[in-house]
């Protein structure tokens, strides 16, 4: 399988509603917005941290261990604002992710739409049965302007709880 880049074909959708997160259908997805054009390049992050639990015992000096819980992190997106005026110029993101919004963030990493023969697809989608993505259920806990700097568009960072376990390998059902 070839090696692929995400720049250009992530598609970052949050959806309202998701009944099976190892198989979100074409219509729930569809049926949220995509902010794939608003969200930095490096403004997703979907982290996942792992806990040890001590095992080590008397009979060894080797500190063993054994696998403890995981999660628990705060995902984050940073996006751009937007000006008044609709297009381009459309303020989507701040609007969509308001603090206490419940959803599901859907992100299909190779693209929507993914082609049967490379599995790529674009960030515009649409979803089609069979894509590869994740799906994290999610609750905005805050959102907050970036500090200001020179030469950089105005930005915030939305900070959201995981509220339950990611399926981070569901496949789009139709």
């Amino acid at each position: 399988m070839a090696r692929y880049g995400s720049t250009g074909k992530i598609a970052i959708v949050f959806a309202p509603a998701v009944a099976d997160t190892a198989a979100p259908t074409v219509a729930e997805i569809t049926a949220g917005t995509n902010l794939s054009d608003y969200i930095t390049r490096d403004g997703l992050k979907t982290p996942s941290s792992g806990n040890t639990i001590d095992a080590s015992d008397i009979g060894s000096r080797f500190n063993k261990t054994a696998a403890g819980t995981y999660g628990g992190d705060a995902a984050e997106i940073t996006a751009h604002r937007g000006s008044k005026g609709g297009g381009s110029g459309d303020d989507k993101a701040w609007t969509t992710l308001t603090q206490d919004t419940v959803g599901f963030l859907v992100i299909g990493r190779p693209g929507l739409g993914q082609n049967a023969t490379t599995g790529i697809g674009t960030k515009a989608g649409p979803a089609t049965a069979g894509d590869r993505v994740e799906v994290y259920p999610v609750t905005v806990i805050s959102r907050a302007m970036a500090d200001t700097g020179d030469n950089e568009t105005a930005k915030f960072t939305a900070s959201m709880a995981i509220t339950g376990e990611p399926a981070q390998d569901a496949v789009v059902a139709a």
